[in-house]
């Protein structure tokens, strides 16, 4: 018998061929049989006529472990079928942890909401963090990355030093003992301090060491406005001189006088691939990006940490100029108006703040915008996320459409909270891409399940998930595509999508009818060295 029998659905199997009409099986954890009216009894039966049916949606470039600790369950991705995330992004994440440099490290997590458990960070390395994480009652699967940040944090500190040979091997040594503890790779942050201290020498030769382990570097390039070619330049570069896979992280372009770059950025990596070079690229489909107003800042401003960057931004010598440089930044991502507060570290200022455009929040206390991001930030100790409204609506289109982008939320595992707010991408991205944007032709259903299924699982090396096939795991996406649709947006973000109507975690029911059924099956997958 059976454990889960799911009958007559439109079976999207993720390697992007068009569907076709089967009854899948499940035993277990496993796929056990896929094939035309199959007849063995099964515990629980599916009727998936009308349906469409799919590998889980892994989620190739999350934050969800900066809210692991306080939604283990992970419910906004749960809900729209994600069923694996991949944490550590960007550069920032929870491990290593150099006893000396442990203050340092928290401080720069929260500037980026991380939270932690009640007993605080006790883990120094991938396998005292994946022990922690195996405590929890999962939603989802978690496959952690390496963070450059905390990597280079552990060792170089938090400064803008160049690390001396000694560091860089000691480094170097450390991705290692990771990458043998089950990382899939390390992902690098270049536009968030310490990250962005890193030269290219220093990124190729951590390189190496992932291409020794065939993992993945995901890298947050260094630029994505007036300097989106030579950022992309260099992440290129990076990937040839190392041999290393390199992922381009959320690839967009920013500022109206990028627009219309989209096409130029995939036909850049397309020449790439065909010169032998390992590169590709993920991307969330809004036109809005989100992160720390901290990013507003220049990166010198940042060099020793977040206490020495507030103690700049209170130095008179010192904020005018800082002052100078924010003003450039947000006229380079479209101006204050179309900069929108979305979180902030205390409630002093969530009424006037909260949700507000840094336009408006300036002109209520009569500042200049750059004088309201200084004392938004020294008022909130750093810890401050707003969205940017700073792209092009036919770049993200053209983008999307491409075959060698994955889809990645940047966003994290949530539930709704009143009071709070945030980028509808965590609540939104996978039933937007499967829902309006394949019935508004921006491309076709089966690459993008494809897109969201086998194509990052051959970017992250994951072997056992993202196509439908006897033997693999049982995550599973059971979704109508005439109704599916996300219904987040940036004024009302915390909406859960509609049309998932089943998900499958290692097997287990997790959603049924698009609620949760309290089944907690989700696990940390450690990669095998």
């Amino acid at each position: 018998m059976y454990t889960v029998l799911i009958k007559g659905g439109e079976v999207f199997d993720g390697s992007g061929r068009e569907a076709f009409r089967a009854d899948i099986a499940l035993q277990g954890d496993k796929i056990a049989a896929i094939g035309e009216q199959l007849k063995e009894p099964a515990e629980l039966v599916v009727d998936a006529d009308g349906l469409a049916v799919a590998p889980g949606f892994i989620d190739i470039h999350t934050h969800t472990d900066a809210t692991i600790f306080s939604c283990p369950m992970s419910t906004s991705k749960l809900l729209q079928g994600v069923t694996s995330e991949v944490i550590g992004s960007c550069g920032v994440g929870a491990f290593p942890v150099h006893p000396s440099y442990r203050g340092e490290l928290l401080e720069y997590l929260k500037i980026h909401g991380f939270s932690f458990p009640a007993q605080g960070v006790t883990w120094e390395d991938l396998t005292g963090y994946a022990a922690e994480l195996g405590k929890l009652k999962l939603g989802t699967n978690l496959l952690p990355q390496v963070a450059h940040g905390a990597l280079r944090g552990a060792v170089v500190g938090f400064g803008a030093q160049k690390p001396t040979a000694a560091m860089q091997a000691q480094m170097e040594q450390l991705l290692a003992l990771a990458m043998e503890q089950g990382a899939w790779g390390m992902s690098a942050g270049l536009i968030y301090p310490p990250g962005s201290f890193a030269d290219t020498e220093e990124l190729i030769g951590l390189a190496r060491v992932i291409k020794d382990y065939d993992g993945l570097f995901s890298i947050h390039i260094r630029g994505e406005s007036q300097t989106l070619r030579q950022s992309l330049d260099e992440a290129i570069g990076i990937a040839r001189e190392s041999g290393a896979r390199v992922q381009i992280s959320h690839l967009k372009a920013m500022g109206r006088t990028q627009w219309g770059m989209g096409r130029e950025c995939l036909e850049l990596l397309q020449r790439s691939r065909e010169a032998g070079v390992d590169i590709a690229a993920d991307q969330y489909p809004y036109e809005a990006s989100s992160t720390s107003l901290t990013a507003l800042v220049p990166q010198w401003a940042h060099s020793g940490g977040v206490a020495r960057l507030l103690e700049r931004l209170d130095d008179p010598d010192l904020v005018a100029n800082i002052k100078e440089e924010i003003g450039r930044e947000i006229n380079m991502r479209g101006g204050a108006e179309r900069i929108r507060i979305t979180a902030l570290a205390s409630p002093k200022n969530r009424e006037a703040a909260l949700g507000k455009s840094l336009a408006q929040i300036a002109a209520a206390w009569n500042l200049s915008p750059e004088e309201t991001v200084v004392r938004l930030l020294k008022e909130e100790k750093g810890v401050v996320n707003a969205v940017y409204f700073s792209m092009d609506p036919e770049d993200v289109k053209t983008i999307l459409s491409d075959e060698n982008v994955g889809v990645g939320s940047d966003g994290s595992g949530m539930a709704r909270e009143k009071g709070k707010t945030t980028h509808p991408r965590s609540f939104g991205t996978f039933a937007r891409v499967i829902g309006p944007c394949v019935r508004e032709g921006i491309l076709p259903l089966e690459l993008a399940i494809y897109k969201m299924t086998g194509l990052n699982a051959r970017r992250l090396g994951l072997t056992d998930r993202g196509l439908l096939r006897p033997g693999l795991a049982a995550d599973l996406t059971v979704f109508d595509p005439a109704a599916v649709c996300d219904r987040a947006d940036f004024l009302d973000p915390q909406q859960y999508p509609v049309g998932i109507e089943y998900v499958f975690v290692n097997g287990e029911l997790a959603v049924r009818r698009g609620a949760l059924t309290g089944a907690a099956a989700g696990r940390v997958l450690l990669k095998k060295p």
